[in-house]
């Protein structure tokens, strides 16, 4: 077998793993979203807008918020109805991106 063709399978193995579920998850299922800001309501407003954007039926009941000890910043946990992993991944790219988010779960 030549590199190439190594090489070749190593992709194709790659791309098959990408396009299947994450282990441990089977679709579609409750998930929880955590995101890390600042501690206002603003974060916490536009981090649920997202995941109402995404998820339709995500409501406020569906949110926890907790803040940092020293009052700075706060964890904000959604719980939304995930359909697929290609819809996951959607959620935590945009939720990633916005610019007040400074690590995500």
């Amino acid at each position: 077998m030549s590199d190439k063709d190594s090489k070749e399978r190593n992709i194709t193995n790659i791309i098959k793993d990408q396009e299947s579920e994450p282990e441990g998850l089977s679709f579609p299922c409750k998930y929880p979203i955590k995101a890390m800001g600042e501690n206002t309501n603003r974060f916490l407003q536009e981090m649920l807008f997202i995941a109402q954007k995404h998820c339709p039926d995500t409501q406020e009941h569906h949110v926890r918020s907790n803040k940092s000890k020293t009052g700075k910043y706060q964890s904000v946990t959604i719980t939304v109805e995930i359909k697929s992993r290609a819809h996951l991944e959607g959620l935590y790219i945009e939720i990633k991106s916005h610019k007040d988010v400074k690590w995500i779960l």
